[in-house]
């Protein structure tokens, strides 16, 4: 601590002295001679008129549409109607309507209006957007995601799934 000590008041006496004497103010005539000796004529210019620029118009970007259907009358069937969907589509498609069945029980609980939780997939057999377009076109039916929810439609689309060996779809609830 004594060491300490020591250093800073030997760092006052030596540095403050010479600190205080460069740091002193000058005399008016000596600051008077050193400003004419450096001062030298500078030259000055007209000012030129300033251009204005015109406000450019800026677009406005444009959101891209979701693909998450917008909410549409659907029709109600009732059970024994989406069972008689199941069967059609099943003898139409030549694939076995207990296959149909145990995907939409295993999917939704036999719900044609069920929504993941997640708002990604719709449906009775629970179909994504893409998955749902993609097989569409193949089937030349019309791809408009809001089907998902109609139960005759997502009946017709499953079979066709299955009938292509598709089953894989439903990696879940694959009988």
């Amino acid at each position: 601590m004594n060491k300490i000590i020591a250093f800073q008041i030997s760092f006052l006496v030596v540095f403050v002295p010479s600190y205080l004497f460069f740091s002193r103010p000058k005399s008016p005539a000596v600051l008077s001679k050193k400003a004419e000796a450096t001062q030298t004529p500078t030259p000055t210019s007209t000012p030129k008129p300033t251009e204005t620029s015109t406000p450019k118009p800026t677009i406005a970007a444009t959101q891209k549409p979701t693909l998450a259907p917008t909410p549409i009358p659907v029709p109600k069937y009732t059970s024994e109607q989406v069972h008689g969907f199941v069967e059609r589509f099943a003898g139409q498609y030549g694939v076995d309507p207990n296959v149909l069945r145990a995907l939409a029980i295993c999917e939704t609980d036999f719900n044609p209006e069920a929504i993941s939780p997640n708002g990604f997939y719709y449906g009775l057999f629970q179909f994504g957007s893409t998955t749902w377009q993609n097989l569409r076109k193949e089937m030349g039916e019309n791809s408009d995601p809001n089907l998902r929810l109609d139960a005759e439609e997502a009946a017709q689309t499953a079979a066709y799934a299955v009938s292509k060996g598709k089953r894989g779809m439903w990696p879940e609830c694959n009988p």
